[in-house]
């Protein structure tokens, strides 16, 4: 009787996979990776990086969450970010968006301060300030439709701008495309090279001058 037992528990074993099988198998495992690729690359296409920052909030208060990639599957609000990025996507005056602190948009979170994630951001983009509201949808979209508006800048903005914004933005308007890229390559030309130099002198004749005073 003991060995009839074991006979009939012996099919319950694992059978080896059939040929057909086995050749399906490489194929299946093609498609789980490219989903997974798939997933990955849509999950930063509405992240912002420093060449599309200005394109994306010219002339818009931003809401802005600043993340970490490595950490997302934590991030409990990420579906709920998404859900307001899509809700203010087409918004003439507010733009909700995200920014990647370990990927290309690291420069951005280390020219805003940013120090741990997600730090939620919003305001114009040269005086943002730290959201420390609730983070439900409903917290979120009230808040960005109460607090968010058009800002200074070209075109049907331009009566938010100070006299002298004004001035320079009418200068600028009237340059060709061309010719305003150069001085946009000549000026932060100056801010990555020019700037850091003069500090190290300034430092030096400061340093020079203290040195003359004893």
């Amino acid at each position: 009787l003991k060995s009839q037992t074991q006979e009939v528990r012996r099919p319950s074993q694992r059978l080896p996979l059939s040929p057909q099988k086995r050749a399906a198998a490489p194929a299946a495992m093609k498609g789980v990776v490219v989903a997974l690729v798939l997933f990955a690359s849509g999950a930063g296409a509405s992240e912002l990086t420093p060449a599309t920052w200005d394109e994306k909030t010219a002339g818009k208060s931003v809401f802005v969450k600043f993340q970490a990639a490595l950490v997302r599957p934590l991030q409990v609000a990420e579906a709920v970010w998404d859900q307001l990025m899509d809700e203010f996507k087409d918004s003439p005056a507010a733009a909700v968006v995200d920014v990647d602190c370990t990927a290309e948009g690291q420069p951005l979170c280390e020219k805003y301060g940013v120090r741990g994630y997600p730090t939620i951001k919003y305001g114009p983009v040269d005086d943002m300030k730290d959201y420390q509201g609730g983070r439900s949808f409903e917290d979120l979209k009230k808040f960005a439709a109460e607090n968010l508006g058009p800002t200074c800048g070209p075109g049907e903005h331009i009566d938010l701008c100070d006299a002298e914004t004004k001035a320079r933005i009418e200068v600028y308007v009237k340059m060709s495309a061309g010719k305003l890229e150069g001085k946009i390559r000549k000026a932060q030309k100056d801010f990555e090279v020019e700037v850091p130099i003069m500090k190290k002198v300034f430092a030096h004749l400061s340093e020079a001058e203290g040195k003359s005073d004893l």
